[in-house]
């Protein structure tokens, strides 16, 4: 069975936490993306990890020895491979990893970075091949970019034309919304983030995939932009009733109801 993970939440993780059963770990902090760091011994790699934290990413440890097991309860959004002294003996695990998580990103950090190394790793499915020398802010910048491409790449799903939630209506194709029957003045800027909030009605939709969505920023903390287009859309929609359904999770993002309309 997989040994419990060390799992450092945001923002600050809290050094020298020993596993001590076999449970499954508890789920990864929900506002930042997910990052599994398979290594051998999950010993020596602290301040690599509180310097990825600082990066916004959640962290765990993983045990390479141990075969990675596709029904655990929280997915990563990618895998860190570390490894020290070549790949040669690691083929095994990074095969596993490649076949139980076809889809996630999948990164290679080898000490030293050998020719033969990033040829074995690239070739057995890694999605990118780096020094293990390298520094939390260049690998997360790494991580970054390939999510972005996987995004680009994923296909285009059928966007419906009109979304419909009691007395409130939005239309796609008109970019315009409808309050019992009153035209709601959106800027274009307000449609856009009342769209993709209402898409996703009644699951929280983070700020930074706002951000990512409508201005292709990864984050940015003094971007008030989503900020202010909610704020403007909640006033509109009728002030303190709509800030009840158009809720602020806080370190999360924000959750459209479909209720209550």
């Amino acid at each position: 069975m997989l040994q419990q993970a060390q799992v450092y939440p945001l923002p600050r993780p809290a050094l020298g936490a020993a596993a001590t059963t076999a449970a499954p770990p508890p789920p990864l902090a929900s506002g930042a993306r997910a990052v599994w760091l398979w290594c051998e011994p999950t010993s020596g790699l602290e301040d690599w990890v509180v310097a990825l934290a600082a990066e916004g990413l959640a962290v765990a440890l993983r045990p390479l020895s141990s075969a990675p097991m596709a029904h655990d309860a929280v997915a990563p959004d990618a895998h860190v491979m570390h490894v020290p002294g070549g790949l040669a003996s690691r083929l095994s695990a990074l095969r596993a990893l490649r076949s139980t998580w076809p889809t996630q990103a999948l990164v290679v950090a080898a000490t030293p970075l050998r020719d033969i190394d990033q040829v074995l790793a690239l070739e057995m499915g890694a999605d990118d091949v780096v020094d293990g020398q390298l520094s939390a802010t260049v690998l997360a910048a790494r991580l970054r970019a390939l999510w972005r491409r996987s995004e680009r790449e994923r296909p285009a799903s059928v966007t419906p034309q009109d979304l419909s939630f009691g007395a409130l209506s939005l239309h796609w194709r008109e970019r315009s919304a409808c309050l019992a029957g009153q035209a709601v003045p959106l800027t274009e800027g307000e449609f856009e983030v009342l769209w993709l909030l209402a898409s996703q009605a009644g699951a929280v939709v983070r700020r930074q995939d706002l951000l990512r969505r409508l201005r292709g920023l990864d984050d940015d903390p003094l971007d008030r932009s989503i900020d202010s287009r909610i704020y403007r859309i909640r006033a509109k929609l009728g002030g303190g009733a709509a800030a009840a359904r158009i809720r602020t999770v806080r370190h999360q993002g924000y959750v459209f109801s479909p209720a209550g309309w």
